[in-house]
């Protein structure tokens, strides 16, 4: 039996239905994912991701396409399959076909992105995917030395957490959904 369920309709309380219904809209699905629904007894938690997604992801200066680029190379690193698919499911949305999505995955470093989106997604990444203890003062001069601005580099920070905590999010989720 699964540790998780995913609430009815009339267990989910009234906020956390709105704020699910926000989401939907933000991501543009005919319904929230699973993954979000789990959580919907929760309105703390809903709201929280909801806020993440629009502050840290949505509002993030960057191009959607190194957006999405950067988040399906983030899931896919931490393999987090719901991200990973809802992130190639909005790339395919912009243009890209499988084929380029998975040469994007074999080889992070020829992305079809301008010089600043591969270098917005190689920082992303990396601090997505270090430990916090491991990154150094060097880092933060290079991404200067990339061109990316103090503001730029603590916004690129924001959306490697929201993908992170997504991630972690989505992954538990789907985990504690499965029956053993």
């Amino acid at each position: 039996m699964a540790f998780f369920d995913v609430p009815t309709d009339d267990q989910i309380p009234p906020e956390s239905a709105r704020l699910l219904e926000e989401y939907r809209e933000l991501v543009g699905t005919a319904e929230a994912p699973r993954s979000h629904r789990t959580y919907g007894r929760l309105t703390r938690i809903v709201e929280t991701r909801l806020r993440a997604a629009v502050n840290l992801h949505d509002q993030c200066s960057f191009p959607k396409q190194t957006k999405y680029v950067a988040a399906m190379l983030i899931a896919h690193a931490r393999r987090c399959s719901g991200c990973f698919l809802a992130s190639r499911g909005r790339l395919v949305q912009l243009g890209f076909d499988e084929p380029a999505l998975d040469a994007m995955c074999a080889h992070p470093e020829e992305l079809p992105l301008d010089p600043r989106g591969r270098r917005f997604v190689h920082w992303t990444l990396k601090i997505a995917t270090t430990l916090a203890a491991d990154l150094t003062p060097k880092d933060f001069r290079e991404m200067a030395d990339d061109g990316f601005t103090r503001e730029e580099v603590q916004e690129m920070i924001g959306f490697a957490v929201f993908w992170v905590t997504n991630t972690i999010f989505n992954s538990a989720a789907l985990v504690a959904l499965t029956d053993e």
